[in-house]
């Protein structure tokens, strides 16, 4: 007897189906729990349910109704949602619509509660308050945009929150006399400060008392670092460390994310290293008239896996123009790449798992590929290479670049005179992708497209495809469709002017065959090109004229068409 075994994408999708059809009979189960619910005693009839299954059905409900908001159904019908939040769930997020009936049955419902989100809220103590029983199991509490954070809130949450790992206080009013309230919380492990008004100053306060951070969100933590252990007060402090070992500072941040420019003390970020000898992921957004030998400390790192550098080059000014004239020639001929890039990478190439490299002059393809041999992630964009950067073996079609890499991301200039067409076919042929990112480039041609996309042996693994203002014809689309969508294909994003083009015959394709593949149309995406335009409106002559881009007619058309693809 032979059994036949379901590939895993459809049990996915049937699993999805059966969720839904639950969700979808929300008054049957209403129904259900009135005839059974006895007097005082608030139940469900999901308790019974395995535990990844109730938070599921929860999921699914707010993924096809929403989250409690100011519509007529949520003001309404908080009941049915009720029915969701049973005794197991472990996430859960709560808005400024939930109503207080709801607040009190979370209170007396979820034991087993690990994270919670608190969204869309004026003030968000009078909310934690009122769901107070269920913090104590809080691994991670997360106070969304434009919410007052006060004091008496983060005493509160250092209070009732014993097990908190993961604070989130992104876009909140918070400042930093409340940063006071977060000492000594010893199980504090990741703590989310951006786009607040905390300085360097409250900043430096959470460091002092709370060490054992691994992630710090906040673009003054470098600089408060450096604050904290420079000039004489850090010789003092290496002075006693030397004498007693134990004493030195040590914090154990994982990561760090800075914009340095011209004018940071050209020590700080061996300061900074030398104090954080744990950090694994650096995102240094690098002002190009700063020194090329600025990052070089990074390469003391032993933990590195990821590195993404961006250069921010200005097109008014030279590059280190501050540098007496003597200098000038001497640091000219040196590139980001030479100075800084290429120590860090043979010092720590052999653990690096993801590189991205923006904006950088002079990259060498032969260096990278020497010394980071592990690659899982790789993105290039917008780079200009050196002379004889690339070599492409004689039996390619055996031998392939980055043998672990999983994910591309690419986009390029100038064309075939700056990256090469063929080294990018042969990235393309990796057949353990799993992500691609392309981003708009001269080198796109339907001849590459339909080269390394249209043919049956194609990407077996790729499990998204991203097109940014990618001119390509709608039959390469199509053709790639028709020999991996059946694959393990599921999500398929194009982005800019082309979209109307590109998006339509792809969504009917898509119904047509019946493909299980998510399809993202965005005619323009304001975070992605923003700094693209802002850094290289110069080299940008393949997107179409300002005209054609902010066209009211392709605006209507193709918002709709994302709205209907969404």
């Amino acid at each position: 007897m032979r059994i036949y075994s379901m590939p895993v994408h459809k049990m996915q999708r049937l699993y999805q189906l059966c969720l839904e059809n639950i969700v979808q009979n929300a008054d049957f189960w209403l129904q259900v729990n009135n005839i059974q619910e006895k007097p005082g005693i608030l139940g469900s009839p999901f308790d019974c349910l395995p535990a990844s299954l109730e938070q599921d059905l929860l999921d699914m409900y707010e993924q096809i109704h929403g989250l409690p908001g100011r519509n007529n159904f949520w003001l309404e019908q908080q009941e049915k949602w009720r029915l969701f939040i049973t005794r197991r769930i472990t996430r859960l997020t709560i808005t400024e619509y939930t109503e207080k009936i709801s607040l009190v049955h979370v209170a007396a419902t979820c034991r087993n509660l690990k994270h919670l989100e608190v969204r869309d809220v004026e003030e968000a103590l009078p909310y934690l308050k009122a769901v107070a029983p269920c913090l104590t199991t809080i691994v991670s509490l997360s106070i969304d945009t434009m919410a007052h954070v006060t004091s008496g809130s983060l005493k509160y949450i250092r209070n009732h929150c014993p097990n908190l790992r993961v604070l989130g206080l992104k876009s909140c009013f918070l400042n930093d006399k409340a940063m006071n309230h977060l000492k000594h919380i010893s199980t504090l492990a990741e703590l989310d400060l951006r786009d607040t008004e905390v300085t360097a100053v409250g900043v430096s306060q959470v460091l002092k008392s709370n060490p054992q951070l691994r992630s710090l969100h906040h673009p003054e933590v470098v600089r408060a670092l450096y604050k904290l252990h420079s000039t004489r007060t850090w010789l003092v402090r290496v002075e006693a460390s030397l004498l007693n070992p134990s004493t030195a500072a040590c914090y154990h941040l994982r990561e760090i994310d800075l914009e340095l420019s011209r004018k940071d003390n050209p020590s700080m970020l061996a300061v900074v290293v030398s104090v954080c000898p744990e950090i694994e992921r650096v995102r240094i957004e690098f002002d190009a008239r700063a020194s090329p030998y600025a990052l070089v400390p990074l390469a003391a790192l032993k933990c590195l896996t990821e590195l993404d550098v961006q250069c921010v080059a200005d097109t008014n000014r030279k590059p280190w123009d501050d540098h007496p004239t003597a200098n000038v020639a001497m640091l000219e001929c040196i590139s980001l790449f030479e100075g800084s890039i290429l120590p860090i990478l043979q010092s720590c190439g052999s653990h690096l798992l993801t590189l991205s490299l923006e904006g950088i002059s002079g990259v060498d393809m032969k260096t990278v590929e020497l010394h980071c041999p592990h690659l899982v992630s790789l993105g290039l964009y917008y780079n200009t290479y050196a002379q004889n950067s690339f070599r492409i073996p004689d039996n390619k079609t055996s031998i392939k670049p980055f043998p672990s890499l999983r994910r591309l991301l690419f986009g390029s200039n100038s064309g075939n005179n700056d990256f090469s067409a063929s080294y990018l076919e042969w990235l393309l042929s990796n057949e353990n992708l799993e992500e691609l990112s392309l981003s708009g480039s001269p080198l796109f041609t339907d001849e590459l497209f339909a080269s390394a996309f249209t043919n049956s042996a194609a990407f077996p693994r790729l499990r998204r495809l991203e097109l940014d203002y990618c001119n390509v014809t709608a039959e390469v689309i199509t053709g790639f469709l028709y020999h991996c969508g059946r694959k393990s294909l599921r999500e398929l994003s194009i982005c800019g002017p082309f979209v109307h083009e590109q998006a339509s015959p792809a969504l009917c394709y898509i119904i047509c065959e019946k493909l299980d593949v998510q399809l993202e149309a965005y005619f323009y995406s304001f975070i992605k090109m923003k700094k693209r335009v802002v850094r290289y409106k110069q080299d940008l002559n393949f997107i179409s004229s300002k005209s054609d881009i902010v066209s009211p007619r392709y605006l209507q058309e193709n918002c709709h068409l994302a709205d209907q693809h969404q």
